[in-house]
């Protein structure tokens, strides 16, 4: 018992040493000049964010849970689309018909399951959150496809698309600007 009680300090001790080493190690990578810059782009982050949620509910006048169910049939048609090669903004919307095709083979098919999946949400979630999608035109539900986008997607890219992407190209340049994404590039590179 005594042997077991001395290794147990043992690897105690090692632990707490690592934690210090890692510790001081961080702190030489996160120097005090980051901090500001640190904190300037959190807070940057955070007023994208709650912008980003207040027009989910203003302007697609849905609730956050069915926006990210819709993000999981956006990704899933993007990347359809995208083995055809990738794709510009402009792109996208010329093709935006080809991404709500009922016609898509099985093999796409996107059902409740796999978005519950994904979600680790309850498949009756997920199903009515679609159906309140569908009930808006924003998704269909077809029996051969499964869950595509549907004809209101289309307004949605458009205006809620391109809005998002204005916004997130003005965070990038404020986070540029105040140092942010240089820290954010390096931390990227150090792991």
């Amino acid at each position: 018992l005594g042997d077991v009680y001395k290794r147990q300090m043992e690897i105690d001790q090692e632990t707490n040493e690592n934690i210090e080493a890692l510790s001081s190690e961080e702190e030489k990578y996160i120097s005090k000049d980051s901090q500001p810059a640190f904190s300037k782009g959190l807070y940057e982050w955070l007023m994208f964010l709650l912008t980003y949620y207040s027009r989910i509910r203003e302007n697609l006048k849905i609730d956050f849970e069915s926006f990210i169910v819709l993000q999981v049939v956006v990704s899933h048609s993007l990347y359809h689309l995208n083995k055809d090669g990738v794709k510009t903004f402009t792109e996208i919307q010329k093709n935006f018909d080809l991404m709500s095709m009922s016609n898509l083979s099985k093999i796409n098919k996107l059902a409740y399951a796999s978005i519950a999946e994904v979600l680790q949400l309850p498949r009756e979630t997920v199903r009515r959150k679609v159906l309140q999608l569908e009930e808006k035109k924003i998704v269909k539900v077809d029996a051969v496809s499964g869950i595509i986008l549907g004809p209101a997607y289309k307004v949605i890219y458009k205006e809620f698309v391109s809005k998002t992407t204005i916004d997130t190209s003005t965070l990038v340049k404020r986070w540029k600007t105040n140092g942010t994404l240089e820290k954010l590039l390096q931390m990227n590179e150090k792991k």
